[in-house]
């Protein structure tokens, strides 16, 4: 992904390109009435008239918060994109009484009918706040009667205290936007760096010093210092706009959108005192691995767990003379079955070492910084590493911040090193789960600078043995599959149906027919394969008394969703993937073969494909196989990817004809 980087300082430049579109909320133009598509996107189901955002830094108790102003107008087309009616303003709370605040909302829907505008407030008492985690709120609301041609308009201003989280802004949506700008007005004592994704240049920028005198009170403080009295500034302004922003369509097979969609993103990096120096906020990664060492939610936490990681060994655990796999192996297996997870992402812990011993529940970090006590306890060589899961995005590792990382995994060295992730009880003990697998991790170690790959290239495997027994007399397939899954394909269907035989049988009968019996073997051994079994009949069809059946069903990729003919980003699969099926078709009494499917064998680097086709007595074996053999494919891979991918739905939606004799 290219990055544009800026710092906004003291330095600016002077050059004026452009002035924020002047749009006051509730005045809606004919035009906007009008407008029942967008020429350039004529599909889209929505566009984005304008979003505009400032922020500022106002003075607030001495000291200096920031107010975010955000004003946006939607005009709905058509009814598919009812969902941006739904709206979620997300706010911080630091755990320490420190929050962020929406200080106001005001949002309408605009309806027309006979030449008239239908007018529809939100009312007020419908805003909700819900919980995300432990840090992270959100406001939610519903703009009330929205059809399609409504707009909808709304502005929402957000208060934060929180200087190293100046808003960030996101130019592109899922839908075409035509006007986007954001407002930052900066003070001079705190200087930000920036990063453009996704963006070669902007519509518009302008960056300006705002001539008129700002001064403090009596007592104010920058980053918690006093600065004195009267100390007088002035505030430097920068405008980024972009228009005619095109839909964000492709979202297949991404870690995060926000991975990919053009924004800017904030971090401080350093501030300046009025009395004079400046302090480096944006140190290095050594430092930061340091602060973290010392910080009583991280390293000071891991210290004092081992105490209570001694108490466990001694009195639950009570290792042998195993090897050092084979301790670990016990050790983070216990730790599985016997820690809770709350399903809490957090790179520092909410409770103390003594807490958590005791109640056995926590974020991932209260579990793994124990496992990490537990394990050196043990005398194994284990560090904590830091990430970013994938709904977080990825990390930018030429700045050092520590807001890049929201989670905390282990690495066990030695003869052959291996990452853990004790929060997941259907994970074998030396995976972590998808939610991790995303790009690197730093090391966390005194002095050091070290980053730890968190792909581990091994194929999630699925293998159907399909019996297939066609009834003519009554119209019926009847079918028996046995699917046996490895890696993280078994994870996937443990953790998404839990062994529940109701949810599984209504997930295969789309892809079955009408399933009458589930069973699945080794559901509670996430280091064995999750096998389940399934049986059934489903309608067959026929045309002009023959019969026409799907060797595979509909079990193997039957839709492609690379639809773009470009892409200008990776496709991230997550790990390799393998698919084989072995196919048994009885052929009834009084039929025959028509034609028999042409073989097909594509094996280089991207992947491999494998059909073949052969009749044994009154049974047709059919043998299939394809690999998608990278878990991320570069841009310049992705004709090639697109290509295969279409091959594999070509051949494995193929008909076997049987004629009547």
């Amino acid at each position: 992904m290219k990055y544009i980087i800026f710092v906004l300082s003291l330095f600016i430049s002077s050059c004026l390109l452009g002035q924020f579109e002047d749009e006051k909320f509730g005045v809606i133009s004919q035009k906007e009435i009008d407008m029942e598509s967008y020429p350039e996107d004529p599909e889209a189901g929505a566009v984005v008239l304008f979003d505009k955002g400032q922020s500022v830094f106002f003075d607030y108790r001495g000291a200096y918060d920031i107010r975010f102003t955000r004003h946006k107008r939607i005009k709905i087309f058509d009814k598919s994109e009812l969902d941006y009616a739904k709206v979620s303003i997300p706010f911080y709370e630091d755990g320490y009484d420190a929050t962020e605040k929406v200080v106001s909302i005001k949002a309408v829907t605009y309806n027309f009918e006979n030449g008239r505008i239908i007018k529809q407030e939100l009312d007020p008492s419908t805003i909700y706040v819900e919980r995300v985690n432990e840090k992270w709120r959100q406001k939610k609301f519903v703009l009330p009667q929205v059809k399609a041609g409504s707009i909808i308009e709304y502005e929402y201003v957000l208060e934060t205290p929180f200087h190293f989280n100046l808003p960030d802004w996101t130019f592109q949506h899922k839908v075409p936007t035509l006007y986007s700008g954001y407002e930052v007005r900066m003070i001079p004592f705190y200087e930000y760096v920036f990063l453009a994704q996704g963006i070669e240049e902007f519509d518009h920028q302008e960056s300006y010093v705002d001539e008129r005198i700002r001064q403090w009170g009596d007592v104010n403080k920058v980053y918690g210092k006093n600065v004195g009295s009267g100390v007088e500034f002035k505030e430097y302004v920068h405008h980024y706009v972009m228009k005619d922003v095109p839909a964000f369509k492709d979202e297949s097979y991404i870690s995060s959108i926000d991975d990919y969609i053009m924004k800017l993103d904030f971090q401080l990096s350093k501030l300046h005192r009025p009395q004079g120096g400046t302090e480096a906020i944006m140190s290095t990664w050594p430092e930061l691995n340091n602060d973290l060492l010392d910080n009583d939610h991280f390293g000071k936490y891991l210290k004092r767990s081992r105490r209570f990681a001694k108490k466990i060994l001694e009195d639950e655990l009570m290792l042998s003379d195993e090897n050092p796999a084979g301790k670990a192996k016990k050790i983070i297996d216990f730790a599985k079955n016997s820690f809770k997870w709350n399903g809490h992402y957090d790179k520092y812990v909410s409770k103390s070492a003594r807490e958590f011993y005791k109640t056995r529940v926590g974020n991932a970090a209260d579990i793994n910084l124990f496992v990490t006590a537990l394990l050196r306890r043990a005398g194994l060589d284990a560090d904590p590493v830091i990430l970013s899961t994938r709904d977080h995005g990825k990390i930018n590792a030429n700045y050092p911040f520590a807001e890049f990382f929201n989670y905390v995994i282990v690495l066990i060295k030695g003869d052959t090193p291996f990452l853990t992730d004790a929060t997941e009880s259907q994970l074998s003990f030396n995976r972590i789960p998808p939610r991790c697998i995303n790009q690197s991790g730093l090391l966390v170690e005194e002095d050091q600078e070290n980053w730890v790959d968190l792909q581990l290239n091994i194929a999630a495997t699925e293998l159907h043995q399909i019996l297939l027994s066609p009834n003519p007399e009554i119209g019926k397939l009847n079918y028996r599959v046995t699917l046996q899954t490895r890696e993280y394909a078994a994870y996937r269907y443990r953790d998404n149906y839990v062994d529940d035989t109701a949810k599984l049988k209504s997930y295969f009968e789309d892809k079955l027919g009408k399933v009458s019996n589930v069973m699945t073997i080794n559901y509670n051994k996430p280091g064995k394969p999750y096998i389940m079994v399934l049986q059934g009949e489903k309608e067959m069809e026929q045309l002009a008394g023959n019969l026409i059946i799907k060797p595979f069903m509909k079990l193997a990729i039957n839709e492609n969703r690379l639809t773009q003919d470009t892409r200008r980003y990776p496709v991230d699969l997550l790990y390799p993937r393998k698919e084989l099926f072995n196919v048994s078709l009885d052929i009834p009494e009084g039929y025959a073969v028509s034609d028999i499917p042409e073989p097909d064998k594509v094996n280089d680097e991207l992947v491999s494909i494998d059909v073949n086709y052969s009749k044994q007595g009154q049974i047709l074996k059919v043998n299939g196989k394809y690999t998608l053999k990278k878990p991320l494919y570069q841009p310049s891979e992705y004709k090639s990817l697109k290509y295969f991918i279409n091959q594999i739905v070509e051949h494995f939606k193929q008909d076997i004809v049987l004629v009547k004799q």
